[in-house]
């Protein structure tokens, strides 16, 4: 029989605070964020009247709120979350140096998405059921990687048996209710029912094994945290995360408004993910000595500001010039010269790539796929699964790299 050292892992040099930066930043971005999760279905109540209602109906104010809700996450979190990815590979030269045929292959994504879209009316709810499948893993890699980087800051030499047990419990989460409804053909987003509903009609053996995987793998995670503490070995905002993950993804698909539910674990996820890419730049920078641009923005225009005090105009273009120096000089005193504001700024700058996709889409193929389901949103949703689909593909490689974001 395995010893609780070999179950859970031998001490290294542990750390006694096993936080990322510190307990204020991951409580604030990364754990207690949860929070943020409510608040598009909260704006999807307050403007669509009903919360049972599942806003399949175009025109009502159920569709519109989703519609609304879609928007808001898109422009200010989702979108900008989706963009910051290429601070990390693109705007990386190192990066696009080392990996520049991994790069150039991305463009074979957005080729894929609207070939799929405009085929057929029938490639296109494959397209939106592919999407789905991949973001739902995409967000729990995203919590494995942030997991494993906690085990790497705790100092802790974790088994291959522990690693599974919080692996396991987190990737299985999600499914057990989403697997259920999926079996009754209730997997719809909007109006669109996805092709699962197809696939897995009838097959409540896989919903019932589903359920009872993830139960057994929830007991398992608790009683290997028991032995942790017993240990010694308890990492306070890994099990934290997971807690609050688990909790969040089980329930999420209860909601019968599935598209604005899972909004709520975008706008989470995307949360987290921009304050660890640029985390993961403020590291990058420590540890190359290369300074990045985008994050030095604000300081560098003050100090041209004042090295150029001497020749300051006179008149209106004086004051002009006077009046934005002081908006900057405040943004500088909030941001405390981190480059958080001006990586996200950045990341908000890129958002009109998105647009001109859209826009373009709906030039070049009018009227796609007529009234059918969801139609309406085929154009929205070439334009930014484009983009999307090719953040997920370099994740799936900037993930494997734990110590990305370890001190």
């Amino acid at each position: 029989m395995a010893t609780t050292a070999n179950f859970i892992g031998q001490p290294a040099i542990a750390a006694r605070q096993p936080w990322l930066r510190s307990p204020k930043w991951d409580l604030s971005f990364l754990i207690f964020s949860v929070l943020i999760a409510f608040v598009p279905y909260s704006v999807y109540v307050v403007f669509g009247g009903q919360a049972l209602q599942t806003a399949e109906v175009k025109g009502t104010d159920a569709y519109n709120a989703r519609l609304l809700v879609n928007n808001l996450v898109a422009i200010f979190i989702g979108g900008p979350h989706m963009y910051a990815t290429f601070t990390r590979t693109i705007m990386d030269r190192d990066f696009l140096r080392k990996r520049f045929w991994f790069i150039a292959s991305s463009i074979l994504v957005p080729i894929t998405v609207f070939a799929m879209a405009v085929l057929s009316y029938q490639t296109y709810v494959w397209l939106l059921s592919i999407f789905f499948a991949m973001a739902s893993i995409h967000a729990l890699h995203q919590l494995v990687w942030l997991s494993e980087a906690y085990n790497r800051k705790a100092g802790f030499n974790t088994s291959l048996i522990a690693r599974a047990i919080d692996y396991g419990v987190v990737l299985t989460s999600l499914y057990p209710i989403a697997v259920w409804k999926m079996v009754q053909g209730n997997f719809k987003i909007g109006p669109v029912a996805l092709k699962y509903n197809e696939i897995l009609a009838g097959w409540w053996w896989l919903a019932y094994l589903t359920f009872a995987v993830f139960f057994v793998v929830l007991a398992a995670f608790i009683g290997k945290t028991i032995l942790e503490i017993r240990a010694g070995q308890f990492n306070l905002p890994k099990t934290l995360l997971i807690g609050f993950t688990v909790t969040l993804m089980f329930w999420t698909p209860l909601f019968p408004n599935m598209d604005t539910a899972f909004q709520g674990v975008n706008t989470w996820h995307s949360f987290q993910y921009l304050a660890l890419t640029w985390y993961a730049n403020r590291l990058r920078e420590q540890r190359t000595g290369k300074r990045i641009g985008f994050l030095h923005v604000l300081s560098r225009i003050v100090q041209n500001a004042k090295q150029a005090a001497s020749e300051a105009s006179t008149g209106i273009a004086g004051y002009v010039r006077h009046f934005g120096l002081n908006i900057v000089k405040g943004l500088r005193k909030v941001d405390k010269d981190t480059g958080w504001s001006t990586f996200y700024m950045l990341c908000m700058a890129m958002l009109p790539i998105s647009g001109i996709l859209i826009i373009s889409a709906g030039a070049l193929w009018p009227n796609l796929h007529g009234h059918l389901p969801g139609a309406d949103e085929a154009y929205t949703y070439m334009g930014i699964l484009s983009v999307l689909l090719v953040h997920y593909v370099h994740d799936a490689l900037l993930f494997t790299d734990y110590d990305a974001i370890v001190e």
